[in-house]
C-alpha cells in the first residue's frame, strides 16, 4: 500500500503519517517550500528519513497527477490547505488556490488512478447556526474566506464520488492541537509565549467557545474511516470530543504549566469580530457507527503538548 499524505509537513500530516510509518505503510509526501518549521516537524516526530517527498505544488495538476502515478498511490489523506482565518481575510486568492484549486488537482488525479480519498475539512465551513451543535446533513455556510475555500473543497470531493464514483471521504473535525505545531493557533502560541517569558494575550469581551480534540484521537479516527470505506464512502463525518471552552479556559489551561507568568489582558483585534462565536460538532454518526470516541481528555492533551515544547525548546530556539 502506497499512501499520499498532502500537506504532509503542516502539524496533524505529520502526525498521521507517523502513524502509517509505525504501520509498514508507504508514505509519499508533497514539499512545497524547504523551510526551518516545517522540517522540524519531521525531523521532530522522527519520520523525515522514513517517508518519500516529491518537490512540487498541489496548485500544479501535472506535479500531482505525476505524483499519484509515478508512486502508484492507492489512497490519499488530504490535508494541505492554507489554514488560518485572519491570514485568508487578507488576502484570499492565494487561499481559494491551494485549498480548492488543490483539491480539484487532487480529485483529478485520484480519478485517473483509482485512488481513495479521505478530505480534511473542518467544523468552519458549517458557518454560524446558533448554538446548535452542528449535524452532517446542515448546510455549510462558511463566510470567512478560509471557512468558503474549505465548504468549496467539500462540495468538489463529494461531487466527484456523485458523478464519476471516485471513492471519498469527508472528515469535518473540531479544533485540533497537540505538539509540533508551529502554526499561529490559540494553544502553540501560548505556549510559545510562555516558553519565552512572555504573557499569553486574551482579548477582553471575546468569549467564543471553541470545541477542542487532540492530534492522536483525530487522526485515530482519519483511520477509521479510511479503513472503513465502504462505509463511509461519499458521505461526511463529523469528528469531535464534546469538550468546548472558550479562550481564557484554554489559556489558563496552559498556565499551570508556567505559574509565574500570568495572562494580558488587550483589546481584541478587529479580524475576531468576523469569526464564528460558536462551535460544536454533533458526533452522534462517527460514535454508532463505530464505536468511536476520542480517548485523551483536554487536561490530558494539554500536559502533552506543553510537556512536548518544554522538551524541545532548546532545539527550537526558545
Amino acid at each position: 500500500m502506497t499512501i499520499l499524505v498532502t500537506g504532509t509537513t503542516g502539524a496533524v500530516g505529520t502526525h498521521l503519517a507517523k502513524k502509517l510509518v509505525e504501520k509498514g505503510e508507504r508514505v509519499v509526501g508533497i514539499l512545497h517550500d524547504r523551510h526551518p518549521k516545517g522540517m522540524s516537524t519531521l525531523e521532530l516526530l522522527g519520520i523525515d528519513k522514513k517517508i518519500y517527498l516529491a518537490h512540487g505544488d498541489v496548485t500544479d495538476l501535472n506535479f500531482v497527477k505525476r505524483v499519484v502515478s509515478d508512486y502508484e498511490i492507492n489512497k490519499i489523506f488530504h490535508f494541505a490547505a492554507l489554514p488560518i482565518v485572519r491570514v485568508g481575510n487578507v488576502s484570499p486568492v492565494p487561499i481559494f488556490k491551494t485549498n480548492v484549486e488543490g483539491t480539484w488537482n487532487i480529485m483529478e488525479a485520484a480519478k485517473e488512478n483509482n485512488a481513495t480519498v479521505l478530505y480534511v475539512s473542518t467544523d468552519k465551513v458549517y458557518g454560524h447556526h446558533g448554538n446548535e451543535p452542528y449535524k452532517e446533513t446542515f448546510a455549510l455556510n462558511g463566510l470567512n474566506i478560509y471557512d468558503a475555500s474549505k465548504a468549496m473543497g467539500d462540495q468538489v470531493v463529494r461531487s466527484y464520488n456523485y458523478v464519476y464514483g471516485t471513492k471519498i471521504v469527508v472528515s469535518r473535525s473540531c479544533n485540533i492541537y497537540g505538539p509540533a505545531d508551529f502554526n499561529s493557533r490559540l494553544i502553540p502560541n501560548t505556549i510559545r509565549n510562555c516558553l519565552r517569558g512572555e504573557s499569553p494575550l486574551i482579548f477582553e469581551g471575546i468569549d467564543y467557545i471553541r470545541e477542542w480534540i487532540y492530534v492522536d484521537d483525530v487522526t485515530d479516527a482519519f483511520l477509521v474511516l479510511m479503513d472503513n470505506i465502504d462505509k463511509t464512502n461519499g458521505q461526511a463525518w463529523n469528528i469531535g470530543t464534546g469538550f468546548t471552552a472558550a479562550q481564557e479556559v484554554v489559556i489558563h489551561e496552559v498556565l499551570k504549566y508556567f505559574p509565574n507568568i500570568k495572562a494580558k489582558v488587550i483589546p481584541p483585534p478587529p479580524y475576531t469580530k468576523k469569526e464564528i462565536p460558536y462551535q460544536k460538532l454533533d458526533i452522534e454518526k462517527i460514535t454508532k457507527t463505530f464505536n468511536w470516541k476520542a480517548k485523551i481528555s483536554f487536561e490530558e492533551g494539554i500536559r502533552r503538548t506543553v510537556e512536548w515544547w518544554k522538551q524541545n525548546k532548546d532545539i527550537l530556539g526558545f
